[in-house]
């Protein structure tokens, strides 16, 4: 899967934002439905489901802050996925996201995100375009309460948050502050890189993304 460059426009200074497209990534599943849950402000997805394999991306929709929102959980960072089935996965989600996501979301422990995890994560963005990194937001789903567990630095995680164009956030189902401040930053994106949504066309896997799977 390959991306140009977007769809662009020499008036940015107020993007379109009335229609949000937001694909979900991340190894726990659990995790990932309940981030979306938060999001659309409704229980939508099953939380509590049991994580099996699975080879089609929940896409759900709804209406937050007078816009609406559709977020898409694609299942690709599930361990032991086979690579078949990953390259399957992000034509699917491309497909189901046309004409394009407008950002990726990031969902993340501190203390369950390695080195190989961070490969994984390249690799599979750039499936869907050599500039989605710039398209992602890191968020981490630690509640405040459980921190201090993990205050040694995680090089892997501070290392992935600086690849990111969108930096970091931190979630909590108490105050949704972190979404209005997700909204505002893919805002910021979309004005920074002047493209209405990020565009994925198909590609065929280079050496390059062979290297960084393994």
């Amino acid at each position: 899967m390959a991306t140009e460059a977007g769809r662009c426009s020499p008036l940015f200074d107020r993007p379109d934002m009335s229609d949000l497209r937001i694909v979900l990534i991340g190894k726990n599943g659990s995790e990932n439905r309940r981030v979306a849950n938060t999001i659309l402000g409704r229980a939508v997805f099953d939380s509590e489901a049991t994580y099996y394999l699975q080879q089609s991306s929940d896409r759900i929709s709804g209406e937050v802050e007078e816009r609406k929102i559709t977020v898409f959980n694609p299942h690709l960072l599930q361990p032991n996925f086979p690579q078949g089935e990953i390259i399957d996965g992000v034509r699917e989600c491309v497909s189901l996201s046309a004409p394009g996501p407008h950002v990726f979301v990031l969902v993340l422990k501190y203390n369950n995100f390695r080195e190989n995890d961070r490969q994984r994560v390249k690799y599979v963005l750039n499936l869907f375009s050599y500039q989605a990194m710039k398209h992602t937001i890191v968020l981490t789903t630690e509640d405040v309460q459980h921190r201090s567990q993990f205050t040694s630095r995680n090089n892997s995680v501070h290392d992935i948050i600086k690849e990111c164009g969108g930096g970091h956030l931190k979630f909590s189902t108490v105050s949704t502050g972190w979404r209005y401040e997700m909204f505002r930053r893919t805002e910021e994106i979309i004005k920074k890189e002047s493209i209405e949504f990020l565009i994925c066309e198909n590609r065929p896997i280079s050496q390059d993304d062979e290297r960084d799977r393994k």
